[in-house]
């Protein structure tokens, strides 16, 4: 635990030591572009109704979450997002009228003081920077497959505490990424939070459009377990072509790995294919050495594979429809989705 922390406060301490706060000519140049365009409140977010059925049991997904951007002054911003989420199902199992309540999560509300284009301060409720699904990918307009990968629930989340993240070119081909992290402890209904430490740092090849990198997170409390992880993502600029992969472990929660692939058709004769993409995704799942250590991951070691096709409407509207199989050894089971999600932007004031 002790090393754990001194590599953070190490890790910190180079962070701020290569990002000086003082006032540059670059920094004046941005501070009087902002000066002659005035930000105004945004409100963001996206809509989802994706019906799954698992197992053969149907569920009706129906998500909501809305997202606010507010500038406060020239170097601080405040964001916040929730999600309203009903997993609506039939009232006697495969019959009867579907049922459920409606959940309420606030995902984060934090203020970010931009110190330089180096370094970010956060404080607040904010999404915790393990690997990148839980804060790059998880919105559903955003994500490729419907379904949360199985790993998911292994150090994701959203923190309530303190966060420095930034990046700093080593040279035109590598640009390093870090966030570094405390989370306190709380109960509160809707601001729940686990107390844990965590570092994410990524080499990004801006030419080769590839990132890879990797996460470490100590819990501070209970188990006081440690969890590591490591991510790809691939772009080719050549092929319009995604490809992102993510791996976790952790001895007494589990480990494992999946793969995501995506082709858009965006080259193809016929134009009604331009806005059609396939997926593929598989995956693994092995438990760790305490049951029930973490609820919402499998009990049983468990691999699934996905794929699926996505048509984009437009800039705001997808719709998408996937199937895929499960396997463990308490037996084999299929997974549908289909459904459609929804993109909105609205500014909350007039251009200036």
């Amino acid at each position: 635990m002790k090393r754990a922390l001194a590599r953070l406060c190490l890790v910190i301490a180079v962070c701020i030591g290569l990002t000086p706060l003082g006032t540059t000519q670059e920094t004046a140049d941005l501070r009087a572009a902002a000066d002659e365009a005035k930000p105004i409140p945004i409100l963001s977010g996206g809509a989802a109704f994706v019906p799954t059925w698992d197992s053969g049991d149907p569920t009706l997904v129906s998500i909501v979450s809305p997202v606010l951007l507010v500038p406060v002054s020239r170097n601080l911003m405040f964001e916040s997002r929730a999600e309203f989420e009903g997993d609506f199902v039939r009232r006697n199992g495969n019959s009867g009228d579907f049922t459920g309540a409606i959940e309420k999560s606030l995902e984060y509300a934090e203020f970010d003081y931009i110190g330089n284009k180096y370094i970010t301060f956060t404080a607040g409720r904010f999404l915790t920077p393990f690997n990148i699904f839980n804060e790059r990918l998880y919105p559903n307009w955003i994500r490729d497959t419907q379904t949360d990968p199985l790993i998911y629930p292994i150090g994701t989340g959203s923190d309530n505490g303190l966060m420095i993240r930034g990046g700093v070119s080593l040279d035109p081909n590598i640009t390093l990424n870090y966030a570094v992290y405390f989370s306190a402890l709380s109960t509160i209904h809707h601001l729940e939070s686990e107390r844990h430490a965590g570092l994410r740092a990524g080499l990004f090849f801006p030419h080769h459009r590839l990132e890879i990198g990797f996460s470490e997170q100590h819990v501070l409390q209970d188990a006081r377990v440690n969890r590591l992880g490591s991510y790809l993502e691939w772009q080719p600029a050549r092929v319009p072509f995604d490809l992102r992969t993510e791996g976790t472990y952790s001895r007494e929660e589990g480990d494992g790995l999946w793969i995501e692939g995506a082709y858009r058709f965006r080259n193809a004769r016929a134009s009604l294919l331009h806005r059609a993409q396939v997926v593929a995704r598989t995956q693994v799942f092995h438990v760790g050495t305490v049951a029930g250590i973490n609820p919402d991951l499998p009990t049983i070691d468990t691999r699934r594979t996905e794929g699926g096709l996505n048509y984009y409407l437009n800039d705001g509207w997808k719709a998408l429809a996937s199937y895929g199989r499960t396997f463990t050894a308490a037996g084999n089971s299929n997974i549908w989705t289909v459904g459609m999600t929804y993109r909105f932007v609205i500014p909350l004031g007039p251009a200036q």
